[in-house]
């Protein structure tokens, strides 16, 4: 089958045992909003996809997994600010933090999948390669 190029990823779905975790870094770092909450699964607003986290009794460990995600500058300082508090704040969690460069913030969360917030520059606009209208 050859790609699509309308194919677009409607949501993904993480199981974890840390589910109370999750949704205090989803909601409190991340500020994503929630679209269902119940005692074993919540589902989270990604502007146009969602996130849906289960909670189940064993879950195996994902250390191949990078779950990536493309901020501007504002966004991505505001992230490295909250991190810092959250981390702070909730000295036991388990969301840890191993890097952080000028454009690059990455975790790893509970269940050893890797979060990489990437600072995307802003788009520089070239007035000679603008089409004349």
């Amino acid at each position: 089958m050859p790609y699509d190029k309308r194919m677009k990823l409607t949501g993904m779905t993480l199981e974890t045992e840390a589910f109370e975790e999750y949704l205090s870094f989803l909601t409190e770092v991340l500020e994503l909003d929630l679209q269902e909450l119940t005692d074993l699964s919540m589902r989270l607003d990604l502007q146009g996809t969602w996130l849906e986290i289960k909670k189940i009794s064993s879950a195996k460990h994902q250390i191949a997994t990078v779950i990536e995600f493309g901020l501007n500058e504002e966004e991505f300082e505001d992230l490295l600010q909250k991190m810092s508090f959250f981390n702070y704040r909730r000295s036991s969690h388990r969301f840890i933090y191993i890097e952080s460069t000028k454009d690059i913030c990455q975790i790893v969360d509970p269940d050893g999948r890797t979060w990489r917030f990437t600072l995307i520059p802003p788009m520089t606009l070239d007035l000679n390669t603008l089409p004349y209208i």
